[in-house]
């Protein structure tokens, strides 16, 4: 995306004059910053003190709950975005100039994600842009301020994710349970109130008119990256690495948001996750009724899906677990592999030695998290369930079930989780940490909730 976006803005010499100009504007510029700064500062803090609509002249509700905030919304996709909008209105303002600064230290910036905008619209269903008009009409803020969050997949990947499903003879009762970890920095700070994304954790009940209900995690602000819905479908992603990328699609959250509102079965929601691709990334789709979960790999022009007794499930290095799929950053399918490393194998001595050089490779790192992730999961065969579950995951990123990976986490002084969740689809159980401040999600405290029965008494249950 970076490469993109630099090719758009091309490479210009300034003359002499242009470049005299360019600095008296600049002196100018700094000049006046300390009052630019106030009028920043006053807007936040006009934002801060409006009230909220009442909720009776609202058809979303808020609960704060053990520092979790859980809003309901129904009724268009419009009206949903706006109710968010409305209800978490301070919190999106706060975490919106935050991801704001967040990018631009990244080099991207406002235009260039509006840019990017432009090009995807396209493929980008009439539902999706009512929601997020929804909400730029109740944040009062433009429809490409709150547009431009959902294509910045450019910003910060990182090679730290991890999910699996289990069903059958895998868990306790034989019902699926699906598990993700998202991992991704702490830093992510709005630079006049210091307050951190992550402060602002929300759980998303969302019952569209005419679509399934679903249910997402996220802060404030922020996308969809994961989540189930009414349907028994629950679908997760991680970030996958490779030279097969394009702008021309939906991007990622897109996809996944779209997934849930749309797909009653698991084929449904690959359909909608593996078309008009974008970048690359690996997700864990599963459906609840049949059970069964599917892993599917994912680049702009190649894609994969199989279950867990798919003969790419087992190459070399990797294993089957007779009704597990699981994927951490890296694709096991070698057709995709290709288009993110020379050799197949993660765990090759050459990558392991590239780890003291000043270009590392993360493939043994990604491995022997996939490796960890196995083995956790193996340990506990036949007794997962929704808290052992959790209990498992807390114990691979404390270091457990694999010494190197014990290590890496030492070297690397731990490791960033934003939220960890567990669900058993069928019953709706959803537990799930999400990070707080500095604190990852794996040493926070689990937050417990039903999506089947708060959906039906529109109320947290």
């Amino acid at each position: 995306l970076l490469q993109a976006i630099n090719m758009r803005k091309g490479k210009q010499n300034m003359s002499g004059g242009k470049r005299f100009i360019a600095i008296v504007l600049a002196v100018l510029l700094l000049l006046n910053l300390p009052s630019v700064l106030s009028q920043d500062q006053q807007s936040y803090e006009q934002s801060r003190d409006k009230p909220f609509l009442p909720l009776s002249e609202q058809k979303g509700k808020r609960w704060d709950i053990d520092n979790v905030t859980i809003v309901y919304l129904n009724g268009t996709f419009y009206e949903m975005g706006y109710e968010l909008g409305s209800l978490v209105k301070q919190e999106i303002s706060v975490n919106t100039r935050a991801f704001r600064s967040y990018y631009a230290k990244q080099g991207i910036y406002q235009k260039e994600l509006k840019d990017i905008w432009d090009l995807q619209k396209p493929y980008i269903s009439q539902e999706v842009i009512d929601y997020i008009q929804g909400c730029a009409d109740a944040l009062e803020v433009p429809f490409e301020d709150v547009a431009c969050i959902w294509v910045a997949e450019g910003a910060a990947y990182v090679h730290k994710c991890s999910s699996f499903a289990a069903w059958g003879s895998a868990t306790k009762d034989g019902k699926l349970i699906q598990m993700r970890s998202l991992e991704f920095p702490l830093g992510i700070q709005d630079p006049l109130t210091k307050d951190f994304v992550q402060d602002s954790p929300l759980l998303v009940i969302a019952d569209p008119t005419d679509y399934n209900a679903f249910m997402y995690p996220t802060f404030a602000g922020y996308v969809v990256e994961d989540g189930m819905n009414e349907k028994g479908i629950a679908v997760s992603n991680m970030w996958s690495p490779n030279t097969d990328q394009t702008c021309f699609g939906a991007p990622m959250g897109i996809r996944l948001f779209e997934a849930l509102y749309r797909s009653s079965t698991a084929q449904e929601a690959i359909d909608i996750i593996a078309g008009d691709r974008t970048f690359g990334y690996n997700f864990i789709v599963s459906d609840a009724k049949i059970p069964i979960g599917y892993a599917v790999e994912t680049t702009a022009s190649k894609y994969y899906a199989g279950t867990w007794d798919s003969p790419v499930e087992s190459l070399n290095p990797f294993w089957s677990i007779p009704q597990v799929v699981r994927r951490t950053n890296c694709f096991l399918n070698p057709d995709l592999a290709g288009t993110q490393r020379d050799i197949y194998s993660p765990r090759s001595s050459r990558y392991w030695m590239s780890l003291f050089s000043e270009n590392p490779e993360p493939w043994p790192i990604i491995w022997n998290h996939y490796k960890a992730l196995s083995k956790g999961i193996e340990e506990n065969y036949g007794e997962l369930d929704v808290n052992s579950t959790m209990n498992m995951l807390k114990s691979v990123y404390h270091g457990g079930f694999d010494p190197i990976w014990n290590i890496i986490l030492s070297l690397q002084s731990g490791w960033s989780t934003w939220w960890q969740w567990v669900a058993c689809p069928a019953t709706g159980e959803f537990l799930i940490t999400f990070a707080k401040g500095s604190t990852s999600a794996h040493w926070s405290q689990a937050f417990s909730i039903n999506f089947i029965e708060t959906l039906k008494e529109k109320q947290p249950c």
